[in-house]
């Protein structure tokens, strides 16, 4: 099963667990950022792959944006998501020029560093949570669960497994989500934990089962196992063209001057999905007009 959240509850309803093969998702938004560094690959797939499964845990119209800064506050990962399964992210512009002497020698805990930073918003247009936490653990999913303990009060497991293969592109990318509901002993986190931990092979090749294969599968692995639903996850930008007009704006009246002269294209390339829309002089003089 790929791109489709299992969603469980689990040590009769005193947990919740979700977890996700994810690797056709992240995939696909890594070809679209065409990112050649295996550290930034490997921190915007986690960052992603983190936020695809806590969709799952979103109801109507709520959505979840996240922003990672690092221990250099110029380097930057977003990502967000809605109750719909829709998931996007991107580093910024300064990560994605970060010098390659620098860049190419860097583990991702020294990329985060000492002072890195979480930022989440949460919630609904009318009824928003920000919250910001340190990021002590230096490795996206540790920290995202941190942040749940530290800003939501609530016990949280969040795990992003990734693995290259040899074209660069992920093998495999799963993530895993449990989260104590009220009145929950707080040791059967733990629990879930050390259970993940003896069945790798299991959570690495979702994609091999059927539905009624893993459930056969969860009862085996977890005590009173009650699947309550399956939701889809994939990429949606939502750029458009008229939204690349403000660029435009951005311009001096010279440039675009310039342009309508030499009757010269102007291209806008969204960093998010990397798709261009290009406008050509008769579009930039009736900016002008």
């Amino acid at each position: 099963m790929e791109n489709t959240i299992v969603k469980t509850l689990i040590y009769d309803n005193q947990v919740r667990l979700f977890f996700v093969d994810n690797t056709k998702l992240i995939n696909e938004i890594l070809s679209l950022n065409k990112e050649t560094n295996n550290i930034l690959k490997l921190t915007l797939g986690k960052t992603i792959s983190v936020v695809s499964i806590i969709t799952g845990a979103l109801k109507g119209n709520q959505r979840i944006s996240l922003q990672m800064t690092m221990s250099d506050p110029k380097y930057k990962v977003f990502a967000d998501a809605d109750a719909k399964g829709n998931v996007r992210g991107y580093l910024n512009g300064e990560l994605l020029k970060a010098p390659a002497d620098y860049i190419n020698k860097i583990s991702l805990d020294r990329l985060i560093g000492h002072k890195g930073t979480i930022r989440v918003i949460k919630g609904s247009a009318m009824n928003q949570f920000t919250g910001i936490t340190d990021m002590p653990y230096q490795n996206i999913d540790g920290d995202i669960s941190h942040y749940f303990i530290q800003s939501e009060q609530i016990q949280t497991y969040i795990e992003a497994n990734i693995r290259f293969g040899n074209d660069s592109c992920f093998r495999f990318s799963n993530a895993i989500y449990a989260q104590l509901l009220p009145g929950a002993m707080p040791d059967l986190i733990d629990e879930v934990k050390h259970t993940v931990n003896i069945n790798r092979e299991f959570f690495t090749s979702l994609n091999k089962y059927s539905k009624n294969n893993i459930e056969e599968k969860l009862s085996e692995l977890f005590k009173d196992v009650k699947v309550i639903g399956y939701s889809p996850i994939q990429f949606f930008c939502g750029c458009s063209k008229e939204m690349f007009y403000g660029m435009l704006h951005s311009l001096s009246e010279g440039e675009l001057k310039q342009a309508i002269y030499n009757q010269e294209a102007i291209d806008t390339t969204c960093q998010i999905c990397g798709r261009t829309y290009c406008f050509n002089y008769n579009e930039i003089q009736a900016l002008l007009k």
